[in-house]
């Protein structure tokens, strides 16, 4: 499991909303940017900043917990994100190619290229809750006990 410590912002239903809390250097990664995985999240994040997660401890606002994702899911979504845009481009451009030729000559395989790109993103976009394993709160933090550290090397580090 890929685990996180994270805010809940606020709850609704069966989810809650939460963001995700800054990750300070443990002394097994660069001691002065950190994890280098999340100094790429950080810098193609954008303005998003609060996740859709499952709440089975029905955690409330304010409470801090820690979210995990089962180990596949992070290539399986990596895999999906760039290879089904890949494949509905090559695949979109071989049917345009095939089809319209004689019409459009290679105007026909740019377009089908672009629109079946456009396609496998409009599936990622509409589909993907059901391809992908949500984010669950495995843990609730009782107030006034500190949070332990979610990188497994700290303990390591003297």
């Amino acid at each position: 499991m890929i685990e996180n410590e994270a805010v809940v912002i606020r709850v609704e239903q069966q989810h809650a909303w939460v963001k995700i809390r800054p990750h300070t250097p443990c002394g097994s990664c660069d001691p002065e940017t950190g994890c280098k995985t999340v100094a790429m999240t950080r810098l193609f994040r954008g303005d998003k900043q609060e996740f859709c997660v499952s709440n089975p401890l029905d955690a409330q606002p304010g409470d801090l917990v820690r979210v995990a994702v089962a180990d596949g899911v992070l290539l399986k979504s990596a895999m999906l994100g760039y290879g089904l845009p890949l494949v509905g481009l090559l695949v979109g451009a071989a049917i345009g190619q095939l089809a319209y030729a004689q019409v459009l000559g290679d105007f026909s395989a740019l377009l089908g290229a672009v629109l079946g790109c456009a396609a496998a993103m409009l599936f990622l976009k509409t589909g993907r809750k059901n391809l992908m394993a949500e984010p669950v709160i495995v843990f609730r933090q009782e107030p006034g006990l500190p949070m332990l550290s979610s990188c497994k090397n700290k303990s390591t580090i003297r």
